[in-house]
């Protein structure tokens, strides 16, 4: 099947509030939810000091979006248990993951192995909607064009982004911490949950997780 019809296909069906069954790869999407706990104190202490934007004046440890959040997981269909799984990431300032839902859904269909989507702090749908509205971010777009000299590639989709590492740089730093601390914490209860002792696995860079894990 042609890879770019596919993708519609699946980002049509894909959902955070359902599971959806893909019945031609013989997949399923499960929709899970996430709230932060590991390091929530450490992690909402050091973004009350990151100066907020005026795009959006609440400080970081404020935004709920980012603390409790949907993520989505392909695996083979009618499997209840399963002894290795792969975390897939995503880039900066990603949006949406249609584009990867048919990595994912290659990645499940071949190894036979869950694939576990997981969003990065501030990313996806861990932000407030109106970062990703056009209608509301334009003006700021805008403003910014106005704010920093010689900038004409700020769009929309980039603004977010952009304003709040100009505003404080460290933010880039506090969102990679955030984010490792919350990959800890699904693996590790994803590990208790299963009685695997978690001292007997690494967290690799490749996003997979090693010897053997599961969701």
């Amino acid at each position: 099947m042609d890879i770019s019809l596919r993708t519609k296909q699946l980002n049509s069906l894909f959902s955070y509030d359902k599971k959806t069954e893909l019945e031609e790869s013989h997949l399923e999407i499960i929709p899970f939810r996430f709230t932060q706990t590991r390091g929530a104190s450490e992690i909402d202490e050091f973004q009350k000091g990151l100066t907020p934007t005026g795009f959006c004046p609440m400080t970081d440890d404020r935004i709920q979006e980012n603390k409790s959040f949907s993520y989505a997981i392909f695996t083979p269909s009618g499997r209840k248990k399963n002894n290795e799984a792969i975390i897939l990431l995503h880039g900066l300032n990603e949006r949406t993951w249609e584009k990867y839902l048919t990595w994912a859904e290659y990645l499940t269909h071949t190894t036979g192995k869950p694939v576990i989507l997981f969003p990065i702090a501030f990313h996806m749908n861990r932000t407030p909607g109106l970062w990703a509205n056009p209608r509301a971010i334009l003006p700021w777009v805008s403003k910014r064009k106005e704010e920093v000299a010689n900038v004409t590639n700020s769009t929309f989709a980039n603004v977010a982004l952009s304003s709040r590492l100009s505003q404080n740089p460290l933010r880039f730093y506090a969102s990679g911490r955030e984010s490792v601390y919350n990959m800890r914490s699904r693996t590790a209860s994803i590990l208790c949950s299963r009685k695997i002792r978690p001292s007997t696995y690494s967290l690799i860079p490749s996003g997979r997780y090693s010897r053997r894990s599961c969701y």
